[in-house]
């Protein structure tokens, strides 16, 4: 018969996304509602190696549903990517009798949870990134309201762009991947998007994108740029 776990340890790390908070909730919700535990670690993989946690319960959630960032806060930890770190963060979940920690972040913070799975902590991962680069997953949390929040922007931009006449480059995060940009350039029905996935002709991926705009009757034109492409300023 398997061992019934008591205790869990939650986290947010990397850069913070929409709905992490959300995540949080239900993470801390559905484990008391089973009669565990939750612990918060505080400042992501770096809060497990300095013990910065504090105890969760139902009403520590309370309201945070449609606050952005993360209450549990978040950090970078090059120390974790140590085989040092990760045996500080080992005795810390031992400390605390931690039994298994739910990772919620992007690639970086999946790296983490694999290396503390391989020291014998399980370890469940949630995709929360607005880059959407998490493999094996359809949208991660964060990507689909970073995707409205730049599809807004640009439906903003765009009265001033047709009342001048002129053509502007919007840049959209991303990192190293280019789904932000191109989910955004679909809404927007961009003239041209910009992606690190494909090697870019500067001519046939934007000059002559404008020009068949132009001669289609357009006289304001929208190019989205990937912030792995390179910059906005520098491609305007």
């Amino acid at each position: 018969m398997e061992k019934k776990v008591r205790r869990i340890g939650v986290l947010t790390s990397g850069g913070d996304a929409p709905g992490m908070n959300a995540a949080v909730r239900a993470v801390v919700r559905t484990a008391l509602s089973y009669g565990i535990e939750c612990v918060g670690i505080r400042r992501g993989w770096q809060g497990l190696i300095t013990s910065d946690f504090k105890l969760m319960d139902s009403s520590s959630v309370n309201h945070i549903l449609s606050s952005g960032g993360t209450i549990l806060y978040t950090a970078r930890s090059p120390e974790f990517m140590t085989i040092e770190g990760q045996q500080k963060a080992i005795a810390t979940c031992k400390m605390l009798g931690i039994e298994g920690i739910v990772a919620i972040g992007g690639d970086g913070t999946f790296r983490g949870a694999l290396d503390l799975s391989r020291l014998g902590i399980p370890v469940v991962g949630i995709p929360a990134t607005i880059d959407n680069d998490v493999g094996c997953s359809n949208y991660t949390i964060g990507f689909d309201t970073a995707c409205n929040t730049a599809i807004d922007c640009i439906d903003r931009l765009r009265d001033t762009m047709q009342s001048h006449e002129r053509c502007s480059v919007v840049e959209v995060m991303g990192r190293n991947a280019g789904f932000l940009a191109l989910y955004v350039g679909i809404a927007v029905g961009a003239t041209g998007v910009l992606v690190p996935e494909h090697e870019l002709d500067f001519r046939r991926d934007v000059i002559e994108r404008i020009q068949n705009s132009r001669l289609a009757g357009n006289t304001h034109f929208m190019i989205v740029v990937a912030e792995g492409v390179g910059s906005a300023v520098d491609i305007g």
